[in-house]
């Protein structure tokens, strides 16, 4: 069984270092190919080569303080490494903080930020009460909403009622926020393939709308009800090669420590590494 896990966890981390290390495109300034071609990196190569998250990066290409292309359909954002040098050496580019003062280019330690500020993170937390699981769940997805996000309530009927009568109290439209289909709720699907459809289906289509950014919270109980934990693997890949590398998105998986076994929940941890960016005391109640 160990060996089983292990193999797993490796599948895992190979999806995960396919879909996140996308290669370079190069354009000449007319567009087309050429010998004086242009380097184009996207948000996830930008973002490591100043050493910030994708999130910094939106913020600042939306506030005008660094030039960016939108390519496709999607309108994915684009950026030529000389503007990214030529951003570094300017001090005045950088964001100012409130006191007026340029803040430095030095990157924010991931433990200084919120646990949903960047996307492509795919988080486990664990909780032990139902207290627990309100005090993972119900900020996680207030945030989102405050951020405009468009964000998945995935779970049992029952862990639904609890979760959306605690943000009801905090976020009065919260039933508007539903009929808007800026929070989508919805139990788990009969299978992975199924459940990853109904990610790629409902984010497409918001994008279409212009939405930029999503969060998903899973209550990873609902699926194991359904489906063997081997299955519950196959949709932790699947959902980081077809969701997690193609829309900005955060998700945070969730479980229960009271049902699930020890060996599923140190599986759980092994395959959601970006949990271990941020103190533990975040993603466990």
């Amino acid at each position: 069984m160990p060996g089983k896990a292990a193999y797993a966890h490796s599948q895992v981390q190979q999806v995960r270092s396919r879909a996140r290390a996308r290669k370079s495109h190069s354009v000449d300034a007319s567009g087309g190919g050429s010998g004086d071609a242009i380097e184009l990196l996207d948000i996830g190569e930008a973002a490591q080569f100043l050493n910030v998250s994708e999130t910094s990066l939106r913020r600042w290409t939306n506030d005008g303080l660094l030039p960016c292309l939108r390519v496709g359909r999607r309108r994915e954002r684009r950026f030529r490494r000389g503007d990214l040098m030529a951003f570094m050496e300017q001090p005045t580019a950088a964001p100012r903080s409130g006191n007026g003062n340029v803040n430095s280019m030095t990157a924010q330690s991931p433990r200084d930020e919120s646990i949903a500020a960047i996307q492509g993170n795919h988080l486990a937390g664990i909780y032990g009460t139902d207290a627990g699981r309100l005090d993972l769940a119900v900020s996680f997805l207030l945030d989102g909403l405050q951020q405009e996000s468009v964000c998945f309530l995935v779970a049992p009927s029952a862990a639904q009622r609890d979760i959306l009568k605690a943000m009801k109290r905090r976020r009065r439209s919260l039933s508007a926020d539903i009929k808007a289909g800026r929070l989508i709720v919805s139990q788990h699907q009969r299978s992975a393939a199924k459940q990853l459809r109904f990610f790629e289906l409902g984010m497409g289509k918001a994008e279409d709308k212009g939405v930029e950014s999503f969060r998903v919270l899973g209550d990873m109980w609902g699926l194991r009800l359904l489906v063997s934990a081997k299955e519950m693997i196959l949709l932790e890949v699947g959902f980081e090669r077809l969701v997690v590398a193609r829309f900005p998105v955060v998700a945070l998986c969730i479980y229960d420590a009271r049902k699930f076994s020890g060996l599923e929940l140190l599986d759980a941890l092994k395959d959601h590494d970006d949990t271990f960016r941020f103190p533990l005391g975040r993603t466990i109640a």
